[in-house]
């Protein structure tokens, strides 16, 4: 197996010594076929016999997704669903785990056709109807994503998350209401006062959106990132996300030209190739460029490292590219010195790729960055389908274990991509 070579060519390393055997949760070689003892064998199991417990369903779904085949309980849980007449209370908790999935793997249309017939009944489930709302507001509909939100409020008013994005919404509504693009954005910062005249909106995230524009002083074009929110939480993010890559002079990372805390918008270098996952979405891509980028990628994370800080936040939208196909790491928003801890209040970053242990706010290691490049990897294998390269499976699993020290280090990685 990859990780015995790996685990064998570098020897001893600060994760686990080099004849350790995989852990317990090891996925098992992709062409093996599930053992009736596998939770992937007993889960297909329950499309035969007594109406099956939807605990147990989900149970097993879980430990599948934990072990790194979350395709393999994506499969299971549509054949179990089969099972269950619609209008079944069972069937909807099911359904939404299905969402959930099928979301986290980047295919958010097909979840939003699993849930459209949920939230549009009266007693939605909650969860169901906010994962319908943050599908709509990814997808650029902003109007239903908006109701979505407000329908969740109406029966919840401190449901996770749902008011701050309600604000955000309004506020970006306000703005485009207001004629931002093609403006001169001024306020008493010194970054603008007619500086930057926004050109076009080049895509929105969590935190903030970022638009081209150009700066009239030094006429270049940049990106623009404007901030949803203006208060200290903001702030405080806005400062890490400047100051942490302006201190880090490497091809691989974003270059930072100013910042403005008043605006709340940071200027940065802008990348002629957008975003892998913009690239991914138009579906261009092959063995060969998908191995510069993770080859790329990992040259720029092992520098951020050795500087001692986490990225936090690494996802294909954070994946800039420049015009020869290289990666460039942006949003250094929830970057951390290594062994600090976040401020509660900075913000969650992207729960697909969170690990178990930053979910739980644990003091920043190098672990994280990697469990979050094996939710990337799986992302690349699914796109590349049969042209994926066949240790990449056994990668990705590794580097999403649950235990942190199991999971192989970027210098590993390295040696194998």
């Amino acid at each position: 197996m990859i990780w015995k070579k790996i685990r064998g060519f570098f020897g001893e390393t600060e994760d686990a010594p080099a004849d350790a055997e995989p852990p317990a949760d090891a996925e098992p070689e992709p062409e093996a076929e599930p053992s009736p003892s596998t939770p992937d064998a007993k889960l297909l199991a329950l499309a035969e016999g007594p109406l099956p417990d939807p605990a147990l369903v989900l149970e097993l779904v879980d430990a599948i997704v934990h072990a790194g085949r979350p395709a393999r309980a994506l499969e299971g849980l549509r054949v179990v669903l089969d099972r269950f007449a619609e209008n079944d209370p069972a069937r909807t908790r099911l359904v939404v785990r299905a969402a959930e999935l099928l979301s986290s793997r980047g295919d958010d249309a097909a979840a939003d056709v699993l849930l459209g017939p949920l939230v549009a009944r009266l007693d939605a489930p909650l969860g169901a109807t906010m994962l319908a709302a943050e599908i709509a507001e990814r997808g650029g509909d902003t109007t239903r994503a908006l109701g979505l939100y407000e329908k969740v409020i109406a029966r919840d008013l401190d449901f996770p998350r749902a008011r701050e994005r309600i604000e955000r919404l309004r506020e970006l509504a306000s703005s485009a209401r207001e004629g931002l693009a093609g403006m001169t954005l001024a306020t008493e910062g010194a970054l603008t006062r007619g500086r930057y005249r926004v050109e076009s909106e080049l895509g929105r995230g969590g935190a903030g959106t970022v638009f081209a524009a150009f700066d009239q002083r030094l006429d270049r074009r940049v990106a623009l990132k404007v901030y949803h929110g203006r208060g200290p939480v903001e702030r405080e993010r806005l400062l890490v996300e400047g100051k942490v890559p302006a201190a880090l002079e490497h091809p691989g990372v974003v270059r930072i030209l100013d910042l403005d805390p008043p605006l709340g918008a940071i200027a940065m270098e802008l990348c002629a190739g957008g975003s892998v996952r913009r690239e991914l979405a138009r579906g261009v891509l092959g063995a060969a460029r998908a191995r510069q980028w993770m080859t790329t990628t990992l040259d720029a994370v092992a520098f951020v490292h050795d500087a001692g800080f986490v990225h936090r936040d690494l996802k294909p939208s954070n994946f800039l590219l420049r015009s020869d196909d290289r990666v460039v790491l942006t949003d250094f928003g929830l970057a951390l010195e290594r062994g600090r801890t976040q401020n509660a209040r900075v913000g969650e970053g992207t729960l697909q790729y969170m690990p178990p242990e930053q979910r739980a706010n644990a003091p920043a290691e190098a672990s994280m960055d990697v469990h979050a490049l094996g939710v990337v990897l799986r992302e690349l294998i699914d796109a590349l389908g049969a042209d994926a390269p066949a240790e990449w499976r056994e990668l990705s699993a590794a580097c999403l274990r649950r235990e942190p020290r199991a999971r192989p280090s970027i210098a590993e990685l390295r040696a194998v991509i």
